[in-house]
C-alpha cells in the first residue's frame, strides 16, 4: 500500500516541533556553557526576562511577530522565551530588540525586518525537509 502523503499544515507543524525543540536546545546547551555551575537539567534564560526556565518551560519566540514562512524558521530571529513574555507580553518587543542589537547587531534586525512582508509558499515535502534538518542538527548538539 501507498504511503500516504502528509498534508501540508501536517508537515508544517511537525517541521515547527522539530525546529523549536532545536532552537530550545541550542540555548539550553549556550546557557550550560556559560553557566557550568548550574546542573539541574537543561535550562536557559529567556531571552526577554532574564529569567531560567527548564527546557520543557521554554518556547521558541520570534522575535518579528508573526508566523510568516520566511521567518518562521530563522535561527537568528527565534530565541528561547518564557511563556509569560512570549504570550502573554506579546513577545515583549522592547526587551526582545534590546536583546537582539547585544547579541546580533543592528543589521540583523534590519534583516529579519526586511523579511517582515514575504510569504513562502511551501509544499509538504519542503517541511518535511526542514523537519529532517532539525532533527539531524538536533542530534549534533546532544
Amino acid at each position: 500500500m501507498a504511503k500516504k502523503k502528509p498534508s501540508i499544515s501536517s508537515a508544517k507543524e511537525k517541521a515547527w516541533d522539530a525546529f523549536s525543540l532545536y532552537i530550545r536546545t541550542r540555548d539550553c546547551k549556550e546557557y550550560a556553557k556559560a553557566h557550568p555551575e548550574s546542573n539541574t537539567g537543561p535550562e536557559a534564560a529567556c531571552v526577554t526576562c532574564q529569567r531560567v526556565y527548564p527546557l520543557k518551560s521554554l518556547q521558541a519566540g520570534h522575535f518579528i511577530a508573526g508566523r510568516r514562512n520566511a521567518q518562521l524558521f530563522d535561527e537568528k530571529g527565534v530565541n528561547a522565551q518564557c511563556y509569560g513574555c512570549n504570550i502573554k507580553k506579546k513577545g515583549a518587543t522592547d526587551e526582545y530588540w534590546l536583546w537582539m542589537e547585544k547579541r546580533y547587531g543592528r543589521e540583523v534586525i534590519d534583516e529579519l525586518i526586511a523579511q517582515k512582508h514575504v510569504t513562502l509558499i511551501l509544499k509538504a515535502w519542503e517541511y518535511e525537509a526542514i523537519e529532517q534538518t532539525y532533527k539531524d542538527k538536533l542530534k549534533e548538539l546532544v
